[in-house]
């Protein structure tokens, strides 16, 4: 299982129709501060017990069960690496091989069980919730922050494309000068100007760093958020090609910007942008409402999907009033999560999946499918 911190629809696709014998998923949200590590590990650890035992309640042998989830436990145990920060964290635990994930994406705690991996959780990442970056220009120096909804992170761009172009080109200035006095040697010279060619520099440095940049994002249709003083984010605008650059910016001097505020104005910015898809969507379905093109039945949505009929799927993040603690996704039991099921199918025939807390979906139930025919 080959997972990224990007994901698409393609790689959750896959995650799903990873079939057989048992198979943990552990979703957290993660907390950054050093001095709450060791709380966090405590919190993975309860985490996998409760998924310990939830499989031994299923029949399973305590040596089976520690199969599952000993590389779990084993990855708790190594020294922590300077890694990129996320705001949530994923395990998928299978039989000897755990795959740990972060995310831009505060994840609720979730532990499910069963004969695949749940998917769920992560479907905010391929819609409003997902990621937007961030590309500070400074007269020294360029940065990329990439960002969520909770935080603003710098990128740590060692060994990447990017990394060669972070330096500004430094100012060259050629000075040019006449005598005043032309009667002999004792004339005075007068600076007539300064011809700076330091705007061409720019710009030519401008379009490598956009065409390093294009190999960097995830996307052409990630937003990107400039910031930086006016007449440097007009010059950068002349070089860029990327289809997802924001038209407004954060104005000033980034050095000078709080992190919580530029955090705050680039969510601003960006937000619009992340949710314009799900936004006509939903517009779509209140105007199909009643018309046979819309359905909120889980199980007939579910046949939909399977026959490719969803054209759009509507996704509840948050939990319905009684779900349980432990999700159980073994087929036969009667405890499969239809959500994941229909949202994994519908992304499999090229449909389209918004999850979404219960006031952004546009209708009462779980799930909410507007059907092709």
């Amino acid at each position: 299982m080959n997972l990224s911190n990007t994901l698409t629809a393609q790689d959750l696709i896959a995650l799903s129709e990873q079939r057989g014998d048992y198979r943990v998923s552990v979703f957290l949200p993660t907390l950054r501060a050093d001095a709450a590590a060791d709380r966090h590990g405590a919190r993975v650890r309860t985490l996998l017990r409760q998924a310990e035992k939830a499989v031994r309640a299923d029949g399973v042998s305590a040596a089976a069960a520690q199969a599952v989830l000993a590389p779990a436990y084993r990855l708790l145990s190594r020294p922590r690496r300077r890694e990129q920060p996320g705001d949530g964290l994923a395990l998928f635990c299978a039989q000897g091989d755990v795959r740990p994930l972060r995310v831009p994406l505060r994840l609720p705690e979730t532990v499910a069980v069963g004969d695949r991996f749940l998917v769920r959780p992560l479907l905010p990442l391929l819609g409003a919730a997902g990621q937007y970056y961030v590309l500070a220009l400074h007269q020294n120096e360029i940065r990329l922050w990439r960002g969520s909804r909770h935080s603003l992170q710098e990128m740590a761009l060692e060994g990447l494309p990017l990394a060669v172009w972070l330096t500004m080109p430094r100012r060259r200035a050629q000075v040019n000068a006449f005598v005043a006095d032309r009667g002999g040697a004792g004339g005075r010279a007068v600076f007539h100007g300064i011809q700076d060619d330091h705007h061409s520099l720019v710009l030519q440095h401008f379009r490598r760093v956009d065409q390093a940049l294009r190999a960097v994002l995830p996307g052409d249709d990630v937003p990107l958020v400039l910031a930086g003083v006016r007449s440097t984010q007009a010059l950068y605008r002349q070089a860029n090609t990327h289809p997802g650059l924001i038209r407004d910016g954060i104005d000033g001097n980034p050095r000078d910007v709080d992190p919580r505020q530029m955090h705050r104005t680039a969510w601003r910015l960006a937000e619009p942008v992340l949710r314009a898809g799900e936004t006509a969507a939903a517009a779509s379905y209140r105007e199909l409402r009643g018309t046979g093109r819309t359905s909120t039945d889980a199980m007939a949505i579910c046949g939909a999907a399977e026959q490719g009929r969803v054209e759009t799927l509507f996704v509840r993040t948050d939990p319905p009033a009684g779900a349980p603690r432990i999700i159980r996704l073994r087929e036969g039991i009667g405890a499969v999560d239809h959500r994941d099921s229909a949202a994994v199918t519908t992304l499999r025939y090229g449909g389209t999946v918004y999850a979404a807390p219960r006031d952004r979906i546009p209708d009462t139930a779980p799930m909410a499918a507007v059907l092709r025919y």
